[in-house]
């Protein structure tokens, strides 16, 4: 049933990057990458707090994002008054320790940045708490572009899927799922075949690594990991027997061409992919929408990172 409400509350949690940070230079522009700003151009949100364990980062923010409140404790901030909808924006270390906590409160809905966790336990537990109220922003499946393609590949538009090459690096939980995810939505679930090449090329704990994969219909996949540090690259090719398709610019070009037929080439809408995420929250909370990305297919990705790691010895 839907909900009568038809403005709902939100808080942000950790002040960073994807939280308003990608957007600072360009508030009052189209493109819409962070949270705040997609939770203030939705009609349907009011942004009225913000946390940070830096008071100042959290006070930075308020002013930039015309938020009421500005909180350095989870407690202050949901004691003093009750939050519909809370993202998560800390860092991946840190989503546990406030996806436990949370559990004490009555939220509505939990929008988390991926991954999940930083570790395969916990985030299995995770998911299945929040088996019925939780966004993980692997952005790519609010595309409608990209949720099309998925139909048609899906429909075999293109015909039957026989191989793919998938570029990507800056760390397999972080980066690498985004791919993954991205591989279950078009091609169905992967497993892993092989796994080498083990890069530490930016997060501590969460190295770069190349696999080998096979989707159900015996497609064969080679995910080549490379060092962020020579230049960051996120594109991905798919064969199939009536057409070759890519998504390059880190997904915001899509072409397909078909065997024998003209190149069609679309831009995707991942630069406002933020408005389409919390625009996905508001239909699921308002008229009963499925949400496109959940806890769970956000946990399948990692279950398969989790297997690449292991093929590694990690």
């Amino acid at each position: 049933m839907a909900s009568p409400k038809t403005k709902f509350s939100s808080l942000v949690i950790g002040c960073g990057a994807i939280a308003g940070g990608y957007d600072m230079e360009d508030i009052s522009g189209p493109n819409i990458l962070t949270h705040a700003k997609a939770f203030n151009t939705h009609d349907g949100f009011d942004l009225v707090g913000c946390l940070d364990i830096d008071p100042e980062i959290a006070r930075n923010f308020a002013d930039v994002w015309n938020v009421d409140r500005a909180y350095d404790s989870l407690d202050d901030a949901l004691n003093d008054r009750d939050y519909d909808i809370i993202s998560i924006c800390s860092s991946t270390h840190a989503h546990e320790y406030y996806l436990r906590e949370l559990q004490k409160y009555d939220v509505r809905l939990v929008f988390c940045e991926k991954p999940i966790t930083d570790n395969i336990d916990t985030a299995r537990e995770m998911a299945a708490h929040y088996a019925d109220n939780m966004v993980v922003n692997y952005l790519r499946r609010f595309d409608p572009h990209i949720r099309q393609l998925a139909t048609e590949i899906n429909r075999e538009t293109y015909g039957k899927f026989l191989s793919g090459k998938a570029l990507y690096n800056k760390g397999l939980y972080n980066n690498g799922s985004h791919m993954i995810n991205l591989l279950h939505m078009l091609v169905g679930p992967v497993k892993v075949t092989a796994a080498d090449k083990i890069i530490d090329d930016y997060w501590p704990d969460d190295p770069t690594i190349s696999a080998r994969l096979i989707s159900g219909g015996n497609g064969q996949i080679d995910m080549i990991g490379s060092d962020v540090r020579d230049g960051m690259i996120f594109d991905l090719e798919l064969i199939c027997d009536k057409a070759r398709i890519r998504l390059s610019d880190f997904s915001q070009t899509l072409t397909i061409s078909p065997n024998g037929e003209t190149e069609k080439k679309i831009k995707t809408d991942l630069n406002r992919g933020m408005l389409a995420a919390v625009s996905n929250i508001y239909d699921h909370l308002t008229q009963g929408g499925q949400l496109y990305s959940t806890a769970d297919n956000a946990l399948q990705a990692l279950e398969t990172c989790s297997e690449i790691r292991k093929k590694v010895g990690l």
